[in-house]
């Protein structure tokens, strides 16, 4: 992803996801200078379904770029092949502005559709973000 890395707006989104009860850790990756994007580990007891041993992670990347923001939200269980995660990005114009996307094991073709928020702030796109994957699809999926 392109366009401009902005300091305080990841120091705003460490801190929602360090308010997350599923959360365990938030680092900025590869550093806390650099902040290229942040990554959680997350309780594998605190997922519904229960998951594990291994952590499941959420990667967040967030850059301004004009005329929109571009971002990637990312959530990959390693004990189960399970990924999904919302993205605003140019790779799936067909979907619109921001797309959501799933696969449940690492050689599944992912699903992909439209996505939509009735937020338009970074920190609450990625608490809305935080509250559909841990309240709705974590336990959709697991049926």
């Amino acid at each position: 992803m392109s366009g401009e890395r902005n300091p305080a707006l990841y120091r705003t989104l460490k801190d929602v996801s360090k308010r997350r009860a599923e959360t365990t850790t938030v680092t900025y990756e590869p550093d806390s200078i650099q902040r290229r994007y942040l990554a959680a580990e997350i309780d594998p007891m605190r997922v519904v379904p229960a998951t594990g041993p291994e952590s499941p992670t959420l990667t967040v990347r967030w850059q301004t770029a004009p005329p929109h923001e571009r971002f990637r939200i990312d959530y990959a269980d390693p004990n189960t092949g399970f990924h999904c995660g919302w993205h605003r990005d140019d790779d799936h114009p067909e979907l619109g502005p921001i797309h959501f996307q799933l696969r449940r094991s690492g050689t599944e073709e992912p699903r992909r559709e439209p996505a939509r928020f009735e937020v338009d702030t970074p920190a609450r796109i990625l608490w809305a973000c935080l509250d559909r994957l841990f309240g709705e699809v974590l336990s959709d999926c697991s049926e």
